[in-house]
């Protein structure tokens, strides 16, 4: 079973419509009610909130206004906002933990349990159908960004990362032009976060394609545009480059595909 995160994306404040009821018709995997546990770290320890009941079949709006542990600092240009993650369990959690618990749910694995993820300014909201696990800290994201939009766009690469840790640690973030594979700039992100990095400074044009490399952090990259004149959102996310490949091993495929762009951006 996976997590849902709640957070915001600078003002934009974050909601997320959470749903018990199966993600297919053949596996009934959620029948009853659940209760619905939030969590935050602190830095020491991944905090607990029991948030009720859910019946079956029932759908609740989480937002960001109500968790007041929420919040987001500046670290050398970086938008480092907080994470609430959701969960939906048969049983209560009443301490803090030292990781983030294993589910005791049945669970299908595909298509996973998903939530509405989303956004909302005064006058505009997105979302996107998701969930987010836990990442190793060894692994890597190597990832493009083919969302930059132009003229009344403000643009921003979101990297949202959690890990069963509560412990912070962080990690650089590389940005580099594909074509060239020159580098263009490197940012530290933090895990169990959700990472805000400005685009519009880098001055890219519509032949170029932004390349990001992380060595030691996994998660899941986002384009994030908000228009100057009228607010309006956009929030696109890329898949990975395994789940392009539609025959062999779909996990030696992105490997290959990483070795290859590691080795093009001369990165040692």
């Amino acid at each position: 079973m996976s997590f849902y995160p709640l957070f915001n994306i600078n003002e934009n404040k974050g909601f997320v419509t959470l749903a018990n009821f199966s993600p297919n018709n053949w596996e009934k995997v959620h029948q009853g009610s659940k209760y619905v546990s939030s969590y935050h770290t602190d830095a020491e320890k991944w905090q607990i909130d029991d948030l009720g009941l859910l019946a079956e079949n029932d759908l609740r709006v989480f937002e960001t206004p109500n968790f007041a542990n929420l919040h987001a600092e500046e670290h050398d240009g970086t938008r480092i906002e907080e994470i609430v993650l959701l969960e939906l369990r048969l049983d209560k959690i009443d301490k803090p933990l030292d990781e983030l618990p294993n589910s005791i749910l049945p669970a299908s694995h595909w298509p996973e349990s998903r939530a509405t993820i989303g956004f909302k300014a005064e006058n505009s909201r997105v979302s996107y159908q998701g969930e987010i696990n836990p990442t190793p800290p060894k692994s890597t994201l190597l990832t493009f960004h083919p969302f930059i939009q132009f003229d009344d766009v403000h643009n921003y690469f979101v990297f949202v990362n959690i890990e069963k840790s509560p412990l912070h640690r962080w990690s650089e973030m590389e940005i580099f032009h594909s074509e060239s594979g020159k580098k263009i700039d490197s940012k530290m992100v933090r895990n169990n976060a959700a990472n805000i990095i400005k685009l519009d400074e880098y001055g890219f044009t519509p032949d170029n394609l932004p390349v990001f490399y992380c060595k030691s952090m996994a998660g899941i990259p986002f384009g994030f545009g908000q228009s100057i004149s009228s607010g309006m959102l956009s929030l696109e996310h890329t898949h990975p480059p395994a789940s392009l490949t539609l025959h062999g091993n779909r996990l030696f495929s992105q490997r290959d595909i990483k070795i290859a762009w590691v080795k093009h951006l001369n990165i040692s």
